[in-house]
């Protein structure tokens, strides 16, 4: 089995080509892992570059996002999220003609409320969502797509009452790391953050192999 790189070019209203990478395995897989990052933390930090390796490992295509903002070094405004949201459809709606049965999207921070969205849009296959970090109502209105949120206590955005609210629901569950901050590291401890990595990424790889937290 190989592995080839294709450049999904998207044309933002903002005036640049976002070149959004496509790991694609030959013979095809029936599996797509789409990575929408946040606002500072690409799919090359630590949590979505080791997730991406963990889904071609498991037979996944990986599309990995990029925002236009960040291409175009500007400031996240209106414009701009609006541009995102745009741009974002085009480049998974190019891939996901490709045919796939299975679709697991991972968003991080400003990536989840993307993911949510995107979610509600495809209307084939098997979709799950991998919500890092879940900002504003990235949780709301997901109706039964099996849902692994992850946070940290040391997270401005976790409180014990926003993971109580879903201990009842029966396809989103909370995978919670004492002291991780927002880039699910530990504060002023690079090697604590180095050793929950592994963690984080097999219980996300656990739920993209059975598309159900565990």
């Amino acid at each position: 089995m190989s592995l080839e790189t294709i450049i999904i070019p998207v044309e933002s209203r903002l005036g640049v080509t976002v070149p959004n990478h496509l790991l694609a395995h030959e013979p095809p897989s029936a599996d797509l892992l789409i990575l929408l990052p946040g606002r500072g933390y690409t799919c090359n930090h630590p949590v979505l570059y080791y997730l991406r390796h963990a889904g071609i490992e498991r037979g996944y295509d990986v599309l990995s996002i990029e925002y236009a903002f960040q291409v175009a070094s500007r400031d996240l405004d209106a414009d701009s999220l609006t541009a995102l949201a745009e741009d974002v459809l085009v480049a998974t709606q190019a891939v996901l003609a490709r045919g796939y049965q299975r679709v697991c999207i991972a968003g991080k921070s400003l990536g989840t409320p993307l993911a949510g969205e995107l979610a509600r849009t495809i209307t084939s296959g098997a979709v799950s969502l991998l919500l890092l970090t879940p900002i504003g109502g990235a949780l709301q209105g997901l109706g039964d797509c099996p849902t692994l949120a992850i946070i940290g206590t040391a997270d401005p955005l976790y409180t014990p009452e926003l993971v109580s609210a879903y201990d009842d629901h029966p396809t989103i569950t909370w995978q919670v790391y004492d002291g991780l901050n927002h880039s699910l590291e530990m504060p002023g401890d690079w090697r604590a953050s180095l050793a929950v990595l592994p963690e984080i990424i097999t219980g996300c790889e656990t739920f993209m192999s059975r598309g159900t937290a565990q």
